[in-house]
């Protein structure tokens, strides 16, 4: 079994220190680990990287009277690990075999997921040069080395704690057991902690400086963005630490999103057709922001991909508010036979980016762009030709670009 093991021990120190925002803390000096960042605490974001390892148990070293730890253990559940919580140094024996192996993670660190994940692949000691290390605060080991406040070791090296005292701090003693265990050190690399992608959080002021970075790392995927995806992230990067932190994050906003949709089709409903395809727009960047927000928790988190994306439900959801507000433009010629162009134009809106591979093609993909075209081309009384005509567009373009795509391909 792998058994992941988090401390909730060392408190808030210098600026922002007192009940920092932990809840049920305010008897208590409160721990780093309950500090809050992109709206979760430093120890749920330290239980993604440990279940993303394969921890099947976990352990968590607290104070008898600390609260807030509920949380952590309905994530931890969730995810099929079992929770343990322990008081001190002597409570873990119990709980971790000779063949066990163990991922520890000190107070306060913050890790990119993907990087832990890579440096603790194998047993192992992180370290780092010790100017740096003890600067940042992390332990002194020895003359050339400080801490990183990571480690994966055996199981059996945990029995060497019933040599100690009861209250010592569980994970610098199993460090200094592990190094004398023969466990190899690996130093975290340079441009790592030059880039602020490993640190020890001592407080809220710390945790503002990271935030950002923390966010933008969480919200970018490989490939082409839209015009849409690009502005969203922007707005989440400056608002989403206060939505986050509120604990509504991409709920609120999809919600408003919806709202927009709906005042859109009512708007083109009372002839207003500018107004609404306008109103489409920002519902669809609306929901572009929310489903950053849904990224960045995935992704932070390490939480599995839902069975059906939120974003292919607002992409229905304007898809369908747009093709109505089109067959009202085309109203005269009978509704339903009204519905013809949009229906192509939506369509091949779908399908070409499915089947071409160009970063072009992710701009036909994105809503908030079309319905300000069609905005404009009603604001022109051009709407109803323009429909016919950018669908033809789209179905010039798309074979254009499968045409260069295939002759690249070798066969």
């Amino acid at each position: 079994m792998r058994v992941a093991l988090l401390s909730l021990i060392a408190p808030v120190t210098g600026d922002g220190g007192g009940a920092g925002g932990v809840p049920g803390g305010a008897s208590l000096i409160a721990p780093r680990g309950l500090m809050r960042l992109g709206g979760h605490t430093l120890a749920r974001h330290q239980l993604a990287i440990a279940l993303s390892l394969g921890c099947d148990r976990v352990i968590v070293v607290a104070p008898g009277g600390l609260d807030g730890l509920l949380p952590l253990q309905h994530a931890a559940e969730s995810a099929g690990a079992l929770f343990h919580r322990v008081t001190g140094a002597h409570g873990i024996m119990g709980l971790v075999s000779a063949q066990d192996e163990v991922i520890a993670l000190g107070d306060g660190v913050l890790a990119w997921p993907d990087l832990a994940q890579e440096l603790l692949a194998t047993p192992t000691v992180l370290v780092q040069p010790v100017e740096q290390g003890v600067a940042a605060g992390f332990e002194r080991l020895d003359f050339n080395y400080a801490s990183a406040g990571a480690m994966r070791f055996p199981g059996r090296l945990v029995e060497r704690l019933s040599e100690l005292p009861g209250d010592v701090e569980p994970f610098a003693c199993l460090q200094r057991i592990a190094l004398q265990g023969g466990v190899p050190q690996r130093s975290v690399p340079d441009e790592v902690i030059a880039q602020g992608r490993w640190n020890l959080l001592h407080n809220e002021r710390e945790i503002q400086a990271v935030e950002p970075d923390w966010i933008s790392h969480h919200l970018f995927e490989d490939g082409p963005l839209q015009p849409s995806e690009w502005l969203a992230g922007q707005v989440v990067r400056l608002a989403g630490p206060a939505l986050l932190e509120a604990g509504s994050g991409g709920t609120v906003v999809a919600m408003a999103a919806g709202v927009l949709a709906a005042l859109g089709l009512v708007a083109g409903g009372f002839g207003a057709l500018t107004l609404g395809l306008m109103l489409v727009a920002l519902a669809w960047l609306g929901f572009a922001c929310a489903s950053m927000f849904g990224r960045f928790e995935r992704r932070s988190l390490r939480l599995p991909r839902p069975r059906m994306a939120p974003a292919v439900t607002y992409r229905w959801i304007v898809d369908g508010v747009l093709l109505a507000l089109l067959g009202l433009a085309h109203g005269e010629r009978g509704y339903v036979a009204g519905l013809f162009a949009p229906l192509m134009l939506l369509g091949l809106i779908r399908l070409v980016p499915a089947v071409v591979a160009s970063r072009k093609a992710a701009w036909m993909e994105d809503r908030a762009l079309l319905a300000l075209v069609l905005s404009l081309l009603s604001l022109l009384g051009l709407l109803r030709n323009g429909v016919a005509v950018l669908a033809v567009a789209l179905l010039l373009g798309g074979i254009i670009m499968a045409g260069r795509q295939n002759r690249l391909t070798p066969t």
